[in-house]
């Protein structure tokens, strides 16, 4: 019988021992083993897309790799915190710095910078602080803002800046008004006065996240004029040398806990962190175990943690530990939906939440603007709280402000406010 079909008779002829790629492929063996490898690929796919999308995390299972866990000096040039987007806090963050750089350029020194109105408000789910501003302008006010309008669109925004009457103007972002300010005419200064110090000063506390990673800066900090909180890193290269000098210069101490962002595991919060569908014991022993490492703390906040700070059962679980040791806990507030206040009244746990990020826009007036929106609030509601992180820009920043705020604003820590719960 011929073996031969008509297409193997039109081939050319091949050396028996090298046999040609179509010739393997056509043997029975070489079908099976396509068959059977094709198979094993699209399972590891599908498996791939299954658990790569879980959320529920078990206790056994950290998905973070052994070579990312931990806070060492390499990663702490890494983003710290969660990047969220499309905040229109963050963008009203940018919209300061265009201003703030526009009035530079028009020489109007930032003492003369004044926020008269802070407002907590809302748009589409998002929280942001619309702001009222007055400053002098010796300059024509029409190239003033056509000098905001080019920084802004510089800076990417989508703004617009209206004149709503005269040396009065509305800045809006994304057709959303953030800023309203007033441009006054230039007013001979007076002669300088005393510094008396306000004895019933609005309270604010300033809280550094981050802490123990970089000791020169920490000394920068205790070395201030005004007491900072230092909120370290249980897990960071240097939490015990950190902790020795917030101590010794009297300043407050907390734990900073990592906790599951919405980005998890794309997002990493670092080793030892509170992630979703964690046994009560597993929780329980952690924060227990950051305790210890940072035995004088007086409180802990959460590292990022928009996803785990909204699950009540688990945020229920973080105040049993604090109870018992007589531990505060601060929201950091990476969350409009956190569940924070609700656990810490069923676990009577002192609450306080933060009011300001400082340092979004890492740039000196950015964020002694920042800091002035914090003192517009405690003298609006009797005391607030500032974070920051530890860069060399927060600390020029705050060793600035705080020759201005003198006697205006007292400088306190979280555990000398009072609390929400």
């Amino acid at each position: 019988m011929e073996n031969n079909t008509s297409d193997q008779n039109d081939k050319p002829e091949t050396p028996e021992e090298i046999p040609g790629a179509r010739a393997y492929l056509s043997s029975p063996l070489a079908v099976v083993v396509a068959t059977v490898a094709t198979a094993a690929f699209i399972c590891i796919v599908i498996a791939l897309l299954f658990y790569g999308g879980a959320e529920t995390v078990a206790d056994n299972q950290q998905a973070i790799p052994q070579d990312q866990q931990g806070f060492t000096s390499q990663n702490a040039t890494n983003n710290y915190e969660e990047i969220i987007e499309d905040d229109l806090e963050d963008l009203v963050k940018i919209a300061d710095l265009s201003l703030i750089n526009a009035l530079k350029d028009a020489h109007v020194s930032m003492a003369k910078l004044k926020i008269e109105d802070v407002t907590l408000k809302k748009h589409q789910g998002n929280s942001f602080h619309f702001q009222q501003l007055r400053f002098p302008l010796s300059t024509d006010s029409s190239i003033f803002i056509e000098s905001v309008k080019k920084k802004l669109n510089s800076a990417g925004l989508n703004a617009d800046i209206s004149k709503l009457s005269e040396g009065y103007w509305l800045l809006s972002i994304n057709e959303v008004p953030t800023h309203k300010f007033f441009i006054d005419q230039i007013i001979t200064p007076k002669k300088p006065v005393a510094v008396v110090i306000d004895p019933n000063a609005p309270k604010m506390a300033i809280v550094i996240d981050d802490m123990g990673e970089d000791i020169g800066l920490a000394q920068k900090l205790a070395d201030l004029d005004v007491p900072v909180t230092f909120s370290i890193w249980p897990n960071s290269s240097h939490a015990g040398k950190v902790a020795l000098i917030a101590k010794k210069s009297g300043n407050e101490i907390m734990i900073h806990l990592p906790m599951q962002p919405k980005g998890y595991p794309k997002v990493n919060p670092g080793a030892d962190s509170l992630l979703i569908g964690m046994k009560a014991k597993t929780i329980h022993d952690r924060i227990i175990s950051a305790m210890k490492k940072i035995p004088d703390a007086t409180g802990l906040n959460n590292h990022m943690g928009s996803r785990f700070t909204e699950n009540l059962a688990g945020m229920t679980e973080v105040m049993v530990p604090l109870r018992q040791n007589g531990l505060f806990f601060l929201d950091s507030r990476t969350t409009a939906k956190s569940a924070a206040n609700t656990a810490a009244k069923n676990g009577h746990v002192t609450l306080y939440e933060r009011n300001i990020f400082l340092d979004n826009v890492k740039d000196v007036a950015a964020i002694k603007f920042q800091l002035n929106k914090a003192a517009k609030i405690a003298r609006q509601k009797g005391q607030s709280i500032a974070i920051g992180h530890p860069n060399r820009e927060t600390v020029a920043a705050i060793k600035l402000w705080s020759k201005e705020i003198k006697g205006k604003i007292k400088v306190v820590a979280v555990e000398k406010l009072a609390p929400r719960s």
